[in-house]
Formats: structure tokens, sequence, C-alpha cells
């Protein structure tokens, strides 16, 4: 038996697993919104029954690669001190979000275009909003003194819908977006804000 207590074979299924949510991950990221087990497998370097090895069906495979992804934007938590001034906490908190909107773009199409066939997929993109609006609350806190339709207002813009509409939509670069984006947010936590 290996150090810790895994086995070879143990140490090598976890791996092999690992690959292949690695490998479905970087497909979406590439742009293939709704990967194949052909293309996992090919991708992860194992065969088709690999998969079906280590998953029951596509969408446990689906449901593993949406915890992963949860847990690696869980990983990125927004870093932003709530005792800094308003403006250098927006300016941070949109400059991460943006950076974090950005990334998760790939993805949110993936679960767009395969959402009626995957309730797991709705169900982690839900834990993942729990956690984006918590952030927001948290920095937030002052100005929202509990209003919770300013927060639903303040989550809504700094939310995937609104970026991507900036990014895709009307064709902004990711500066004028995050532009936009803290013109907004100061706008609703400080009214009259330019």
């Amino acid at each position: 038996m290996a150090a810790g207590g895994i086995d070879g074979r143990t140490a090598r299924s976890v791996r092999t697993k690992a690959a292949i949510v690695d490998a479905c991950l970087a497909l979406v990221a590439a742009g293939d919104l709704r990967p194949t087990a052909p293309r996992v497998a090919e991708k992860a370097g194992v065969s088709v029954r690999s998969v079906f090895q280590h998953f029951a069906d596509l969408e446990s495979l689906f449901a593993t690669v949406g915890d992963e992804a949860l847990r690696r934007f869980r990983a990125r938590a927004m870093d932003v001190d709530p005792d800094l001034p308003l403006d250098e906490r927006v300016a941070a908190a949109v400059e991460q979000r943006s950076a974090l909107l950005e990334d998760l773009t790939p993805l949110r199409r993936s679960v767009a275009v395969n959402a009626t066939d995957s309730p797991s997929a709705i169900e982690r993109m839900r834990l993942a909003h729990s956690v984006f609006r918590a952030e927001v609350s948290r920095v937030f806190a002052n100005e929202l003194d509990g209003d919770s339709v300013l927060l639903d207002a303040v989550d809504g813009v700094m939310s995937w819908p609104l970026w991507d509409q900036l990014r895709t939509l009307i064709g902004l670069e990711q500066p004028d977006a995050r532009v936009v984006l803290e013109r907004i947010v100061l706008s609703l936590l400080r009214p009259g804000a330019e």
C-alpha cells in the first residue's frame, strides 16, 4: 500500500477520474458546449469504457464537473476588505468579479445549452450564485444595511447575464465593461454618484 493508505490501483482510479473531469472542463472552456463521452475520453487520454467505469452516465459526469467547477470558483472568492472606502471596494470587487465572470462564460453557455437535460447543472449554478451573492452582501454590508431589494440590484448587476450582454451583445472589451459595472454599482450604493 502507498503512503497515506491508498494502494496503486485506487490512486490510478482517482487520477483517471480527475483527468476525465479536467478534460470535460477543458472541452467546455474551448467552446465544446455539449461534450460527448468519446470527446471527453479522447481529451483525457482514456477509453470511452473508462469514462463509464467512473461515471454511471453523462449526467453524473456533468454533476461531478459542476462540483469541481464550483470548488474552483469558490477558491477564487472575492478578496475585498469591507472597511475600504466605497470607491476602492467597488473597483476591487468589479475587477475580481469580472475576471471570474469572464472565466465562467463557457461553462454558463454550456449550462444554458444543456439545462433541460441536466438538473444537476442548474443546481450547481444556483449554488455558485448563492456564493457570489454572499460575497456581494459581505463586501457592501454597510451600504446595503439589510436592504434586500438593493442587494438584489447589486447582485444582478454583478452577475453573469449583464457581463455577457456587455461583452457579447454590446461588444465591449473587458476594461470598458468593468467601467460600466463600476458606474452602475456606485450609482446603486451611493445615489447621486457620477
